[in-house]
């Protein structure tokens, strides 16, 4: 079952980082942001599970109206990384969001959608015999 995070995020005119505590073991399936102030070329929106970036969220060419959305796009090698409030490490129990100092031109509202998917699991070799 996927479940939706929503996260609104007031902003000033630099880099911002937000913690957003997980509800349940899951992993991060899309990311997608809106702000209602234009989101400036080349600008990124990091989502992370402590140092290790999941899902990144980069501004075209061109700059991008107010009410526009944007969808994120799942980092290759850690897309499927394993979040979990009981984890003994600190960083595995929050969603870390890094908006650079180019994201957006001034204070804005920004909303962020996460697809949060709480079926993950976790592959382990067969024991031997």
């Amino acid at each position: 079952m996927k479940e939706l995070i929503v996260v609104r995020e007031l902003t000033g005119a630099g880099s911002e980082i937000t913690y957003v505590p997980v509800p349940c073991r899951g992993n991060i399936k899309s990311v997608r942001v809106v702000s209602d102030l234009q989101m400036d070329a080349t600008g990124t929106l990091t989502i992370a599970r402590g140092t290790d970036t999941v899902n990144l969220v980069t501004v075209p060419a061109g700059n991008v109206a107010a009410g526009v959305v944007l969808d994120g796009v799942p980092d290759t090698t850690n897309k499927g990384l394993i979040f979990d409030p009981d984890s003994a490490t600190t960083a595995h129990k929050a969603i870390k969001i890094t908006d650079d100092a180019t994201f957006l031109g001034g204070a804005a509202t920004v909303t962020i959608l996460i697809a949060y998917d709480d079926s993950a699991y976790v592959q382990q070799k067969a024991l031997g015999s």
